[in-house]
């Protein structure tokens, strides 16, 4: 998986599990930065939790 494959939101395969738990975020999808499920914010057509978005905004202020 490349640098910025989680931004361009290419997925990679995953085995599926037995039993998945319910998202504890708003929506059913992956993240886009760290790829795991539940996330809470929509931005820039991509999903993100909280946390990942926070940190992917202050890299981006540092880039400027």
């Amino acid at each position: 998986m490349g640098l910025f494959d989680a931004f361009k939101g290419k997925k990679e395969e995953k085995p599926e599990a037995a039993e998945e738990k319910e998202p504890a975020g708003k929506f059913d999808e992956e993240c886009s930065a760290c790829g795991g499920s539940g996330t809470d914010k929509k931005w820039m057509g991509q999903y993100w939790h909280k946390k990942c978005l926070r940190v992917v905004k202050k890299g981006a202020r540092k880039m400027i």
